[in-house]
């Protein structure tokens, strides 16, 4: 089977190959964002994080609670007694939102054979309405009308060479504006991962935690149409992505 998330440890020296290709536009962001007399980044605080909510954020918040210890694994085993969390980043989405919103993790899984991956999750995401909840799921357009317990999913980058079919994972805080920038917004999330985010709380280790990316969107439509994997620190990937909201 495929891995489902987008960046694995292996995966490192291919981003630093590709750092010289064109990369779009806004990511600029990345390094203009440190030019003195700009305004710093915003910080993203975890003590600022409502794990109560919804389901969806009850489920991480007692995953977060309860951690004893994580690996990246692409075979998923839970022991929630004990506080110990093996999956990756489609495993572990998976396992949450069956826990939390069944309706929305049948729904993606439907007709695959099995667990969905990040591709999946992308796919299932970009076809959810906007107006109104269809099968579990509406869609959040804009990032900055993205909320706590949105799931955030997206393909993985042509430019990246890996099996990997993207990623996948929850937004724990609201997105924050870039200072200076109107297409460029700070994301913490929760995810399974090997490759750690900026502000990372997987110091020492891998799979379940929590990490700061950057979401660059169409200037236009305010939807997501790149990512940076470590925040500002690094370049973004243009891609598709997608935000889904789970509501049953």
């Amino acid at each position: 089977m495929l891995a489902a998330c987008a960046a694995p440890e292996r995966e490192q020296p291919a981003k630093v190959q590709a750092a010289a290709a064109p990369s779009v536009t806004a990511s600029q962001a990345l390094t203009e964002a440190r030019v003195p007399g700009r305004d710093p980044a915003p910080q993203l605080e975890d003590r600022h994080i409502d794990w109560t909510l919804n389901p969806t954020m009850q489920t991480l918040g007692k995953m977060a609670e309860n951690l004893t210890d994580s690996v990246y694994s692409h075979g998923t085993q839970v022991d929630e007694r004990r506080g110990i969390y093996a999956f990756d980043c489609s495993g572990m989405a998976y396992w949450v939102l069956r826990k939390a919103s069944p309706r929305a993790a049948r729904n993606v899984a439907r007709g695959l054979g099995g667990r969905p991956l990040a591709r999946d999750f992308q796919q299932r995401l970009a076809r959810a309405p906007t107006d109104k909840p269809r099968d579990g799921w509406s869609r959040v357009v804009r990032v900055e009308d993205a909320a706590p317990g949105d799931v955030l999913a997206w393909i993985k980058p042509a430019i990246i060479d890996s099996p990997n079919t993207g990623h996948v994972s929850f937004i724990v805080l609201p997105p924050k504006r870039l200072p200076g920038y109107d297409n460029a917004f700070l994301v913490r999330i929760a995810d399974s991962t090997r490759l750690l985010h900026d502000n990372d709380t997987r110091v020492g280790r891998n799979g379940f935690g929590l990490g700061t990316i950057l979401l660059v969107t169409d200037p236009e439509t305010g939807a997501p149409e790149a990512y940076g994997w470590v925040g500002t620190r690094y370049r973004a990937f243009k891609t598709a992505i997608a935000i889904g909201r789970p509501v049953e």
